[in-house]
Formats: structure tokens, sequence, C-alpha cells
């Protein structure tokens, strides 16, 4: 108790001016109402960039978790699609037939530009010819289709959006494939057409359109969306249908990267046929 009365009268005059100085900070700011709006904005400004910065710091950490979901999601979406065996190799897994043949490769990657409102969209993945992806690969989502590899430099990839008027994709519906119109009309976000299927085929609302046998760049099963809306058109004997796609396009953040491993053989046999 001696040691603390000595310090205090030894230093006296600075604990005196400590405490004159914080009554008048506080009359101050208490008592004007321009400081205490200049000392509200400041403090508010402090505030909102220390909770930006813990933000971003979240976010960044939070990225491996989300690639790790995104990934499970992937490969539990490829267990109950496919009668065939999964394998992981770092960050990427393969998908083979029952003879343990290699027959798919899927690359994670991220998205770094995307657009989804224009009338042939694109977006920009951060993976390109160093991670072996080229043009014509397809790219899918958690939940569906993307699109397709346009080009590819050595760090980037840019792919041709599903809500793009030069997408083309075969609907299979109900075990059946469709070879006819599946497009994009730049009507709404996130909506497709299909025109050409006859009306005496059964479409239901609901009824789940995904890829089929015919496309090389997916496997077979991937879901491409599912019948929102079907018009009779009373003059044709075709129906007029809309499709919700799976992606949500406007919040695309994660995708894979297709690589089909038969691609180059299977494309020459087409090509001579």
């Amino acid at each position: 108790m001696q040691r603390l009365f000595a310090f205090i009268e030894h230093n006296f005059h600075i604990i005196l001016f400590v405490i004159l100085q914080t009554i008048c900070g506080f009359l101050i700011f208490s008592l004007n109402p321009y400081q205490q709006a200049t000392f509200s904005k400041a403090s508010m400004g402090v505030t909102s960039s220390i909770n930006k910065l813990s933000s971003d710091v979240y976010s960044y950490w939070d990225l491996k978790s989300q690639n790790i979901l995104l990934q499970n999601q992937i490969s539990q979406q490829f267990k109950e699609s496919f009668p065939q065996s999964l394998h992981y190799l770092n960050d990427t897994f393969l998908i083979s037939d029952t003879s343990m043949h290699r027959l798919f490769d899927a690359i994670p990657a991220q998205v770094v530009f995307n657009t989804a409102y224009k009338t042939n969209n694109i977006f920009i993945i951060n993976k390109g010819l160093n991670h072996g992806i080229k043009k014509n690969m397809g790219v899918i989502s958690s939940q569906g289709i993307a699109g397709v590899v346009l080009s590819s430099n050595r760090k980037f990839s840019a792919v041709m959006s599903l809500l793009n008027t030069n997408m083309k994709i075969t609907p299979h519906i109900n075990g059946q494939e469709y070879f006819t119109e599946m497009m994009w009309d730049n009507s709404k976000l996130n909506c497709l057409t299909i025109n050409g299927i006859n009306k005496l085929e059964r479409i239901n609302l609901g009824d789940v359109v995904s890829t089929g046998n015919s496309s090389l760049l997916f496997p077979k099963g991937i879901p491409v969306g599912h019948i929102s809306k079907i018009n009779n058109m009373p003059k044709s004997q075709y129906f007029e249908l809309e499709l919700k796609t799976a992606t949500n396009f406007r919040d695309l953040e994660y995708v894979f990267v297709i690589i089909n491993n038969e691609y180059s053989g299977l494309n020459d046999l087409l090509s001579n046929d």
C-alpha cells in the first residue's frame, strides 16, 4: 500500500492531467453535437474496417471447408447416379467402370468471373492448361451441368455457360433421350426451353432432365434441371417445355471440369462414321 501511495505522490501531476483530459474530452463530445457526430462517424469507420477484416479472414479460411463440401456433394451425386467405382487422388477424383478402367477425371475449380444476364454468357475458372484442362471439356457444379470449356491458357479457362444460345444439350427424360432442341432463349434467368417433344410422350411437371449416353463431355445422369412449365400448343403436335436449371448461375462459385479420358478415340470413331 505504501508503494501505491508513493507511486501516486510521485506521478500526481501526470495522473491529474490524464483525469482532467478525460473529463474535458467527455464534456466536449457529450455537449457538442458536431464533435458527437464526428466521433460517431470515426468509430463506425473503425468498426466497419474491423468487421470487414474479420469477414475476409473468415472467408479465406472457410474456402477449404467449402471446397471439401463441394467435393463431397459431387462424389455423392456420382455415387447415386452411376453404377461405377469412385477413387480419390489429391484434388481429383476418378470415375471408373466395373473393370477399374478410368473413364473420367473431375478437376475442382473456382469461378473468378461470371455473367448470367447476357445472350451468350460465359464464366472464367482458375484452372487451365497447367491443370490438364482444354477446349471442349464439360463443366459441372454441385447441382448439375454448368457449361463447356471454350478456351484455356496456362492458369485460367473460359467456359461457355449453359445460359448461352450456342450451348446445346440432348435432354434425357424418364429413361429416354430426345434428340431435339434444348436451349437458352435469354428470356428468364436459370431457365431453358425444350421444343420438339411429341405430345404422345408422357411428360410431367417436375420431371428431371439429365445427360444421356449421347454426350462425350459428361457422364450419364448429370442433372440439367427439371420441367417447370408445360405449354400444350393447340395447333401443334409438340410440347413447348420450360426447364428450371439445376445450377444457380447467379451464385456460381465452385465447379468441376470433367475430363473424358477416352474422348479422342471416341471422337475419331464418330468422325469416321
